[in-house]
C-alpha cells in the first residue's frame, strides 16, 4: 500500500511468528537443553548458527556448565564454559548489519532481509511482534506490538532495541567488549594459524565498534605508528577469518575498514591483497582485478597476489593478460593449486597466439 511519496508494508508474513515453539516441539533434548543453559540462550544460539553437539551440566554452579559446539559456516568444535558460550554466540548476533534495499513490489523475503533476518527471529523469541514498516525519503520505521502496546520506531532504533535486549540476556556487558588489548592480537594470529576462525571473531569482533569510533572521532591520529599497525594487523585477521567462514560481505567490511586505518602504508597493501582473495572467493572478478592491482602497487608479494589476479583476469575473458600474470606467478615460484587449472583454460583459449607472444616479447629485450 502507498501513501504519496511513503511506501508501507505489512509485515504480517514477513512476520516468524512461533517459529522457537516449533523447533522445541521437535525434540525433548531442546526442552532439555532450555533447562540447563535457558530458553534465551538457547534460542539465541540457533539463532547465531550454533550447533550444540553436547551439554555437561553442572548441577552446583551454572557457570561450570560446558558446552560443546560448532558455529557459523566453520566445522571446528569446541568445548567451552557456558558463559564463553554466550560471549560467542553475543559476538555473532552483535555484528553490524548492512540494510538491503527495498523493491516497491517486496514481498516477505525483502523484507526480511531489510530488517535483517536475525532481528525479525529475535523479534518472535521475545514476543515482539513487528506489524507494518513505512518506507519514506529512504528511511524506514516500524510498527510494532510489545506487551498489548503499539510503538514506532525507526529501523536502526528498532535493532538497537534488540541488541540491547540479547546484551541483557546473554549477560553481556556492554562497555566489556570495547576495551582494545592489543595482546589479543598475538592471540588471534595463533587462531588465524591453526584454522580457528570463529575463535578469531570471537576474540576481535568486539573490536569493530571502538576502533571505528576513534577513526571517525579522529582519535587515530594521536595514536602511535606501532599501535596503527597492530589494529590493521587485527582487521586483516579479523576479515581473513571471516572469509574462509564464507562471510564475505562481513569480511569486505572489515577489510575496508582496515584499509582505512592503513592509509598508504605497507600494511595497506596486504589488507588489499586480503580484500581481493575475499572478492575472488565470491567471484566479484571485476571488483579483484583493482583491488589486486592496488595490492601489487603498494607492495603486496607479487607471488601471493599474481594467482588470483590471473585467476579474476581469466573469468572476464582478458586472457592474455590473465597468462602474463599466470607465467609471472609461477616463475616467482608461486605455490597456487589454481596454476595449473588457469593455465591449462588459458592455453586452450589462446592456441598459438600464446607461443606468437612469447616470440614477439623475447625478440623485443
Amino acid at each position: 500500500m502507498t501513501e504519496g511519496a511513503a511506501r508501507v508494508y505489512s509485515l504480517s508474513d514477513a512476520h516468524p511468528d512461533g517459529w522457537f515453539e516449533e523447533v522445541l516441539a521437535q525434540s525433548k533434548d531442546f526442552e532439555k537443553a532450555c533447562e540447563i543453559i535457558g530458553r534465551s540462550t538457547l534460542g539465541l544460539a540457533l539463532i547465531a548458527g550454533a550447533r550444540i553437539n553436547s551439554l555437561t551440566a553442572n548441577p552446583h554452579a551454572s557457570d561450570l556448565t560446558t558446552v560443546e559446539f560448532s558455529i557459523g559456516q566453520d566445522p571446528t568444535v569446541r568445548q567451552v564454559p557456558l558463559s564463553e558460550f554466550r560471549e560467542t554466540i553475543g559476538q555473532f548476533l552483535l555484528t553490524a548489519l548492512e540494510s538491503e534495499g527495498l523493491p516497491d513490489d517486496a514481498d516477505a523475503e525483502a523484507l526480511q532481509a531489510h530488517i535483517g533476518g536475525r532481528y525479525m527471529l529475535e523479534a518472535s523469541l521475545f514476543e515482539v511482534e513487528p506489524i507494518e514498516l513505512r518506507h519514506d525519503l529512504g528511511l524506514s520505521e516500524l510498527t510494532l506490538q510489545f506487551n498489548d502496546l503499539r510503538h514506532v520506531l525507526a529501523l536502526d532504533d528498532f535493532r538497537e532495541v534488540l541488541d540491547e535486549r540479547v546484551r541483557s540476556e546473554l549477560g553481556l556487558d556492554r562497555q566489556e567488549g570495547n576495551a582494545i588489548d592489543l595482546a589479543v592480537v598475538d592471540q588471534a594470529e595463533d587462531a588465524n594459524a591453526k584454522g580457528n576462525w570463529s575463535a578469531t571473531v570471537a576474540m576481535l569482533n568486539p573490536w569493530l565498534n571502538p576502533i571505528s569510533m576513534l577513526l571517525r572521532t579522529g582519535e587515530s591520529e594521536t595514536l602511535s605508528e606501532e599501535i596503527r599497525g597492530r589494529l590493521s594487523v587485527s582487521l586483516d585477521l579479523l576479515g581473513t577469518a571471516y572469509a574462509n567462514m564464507g562471510e564475505l560481505d562481513a569480511a569486505n567490511e572489515v577489510l575496508r575498514l582496515g584499509i582505512q586505518w592503513a592509509g598508504d602504508s605497507g600494511k595497506a597493501g596486504a589488507l588489499y591483497l586480503a580484500l581481493g582473495r575475499a572478492s575472488v572467493a565470491g567471484a566479484k572478478h571485476g571488483e579483484a582485478i583493482g583491488l589486486l592491482r592496488r595490492a601489487i602497487h603498494l607492495g603486496a608479494e607479487e607471488r601471493d597476489a599474481l594467482p588470483l589476479l590471473a585467476e579474476s583476469l581469466s573469468a572476464r575473458d582478458q586472457s592474455l593478460a590473465a597468462m602474463v600474470c599466470n607465467e609471472r606467478a609461477r616463475e616467482l615460484g608461486a605455490n597456487d593449486d589454481h596454476l595449473e587449472a588457469v593455465g591449462s583454460v588459458l592455453q586452450a583459449r589462446l592456441g598459438e597466439a600464446w607461443p606468437r607472444f612469447q616470440a614477439w616479447m623475447r625478440a623485443r629485450e
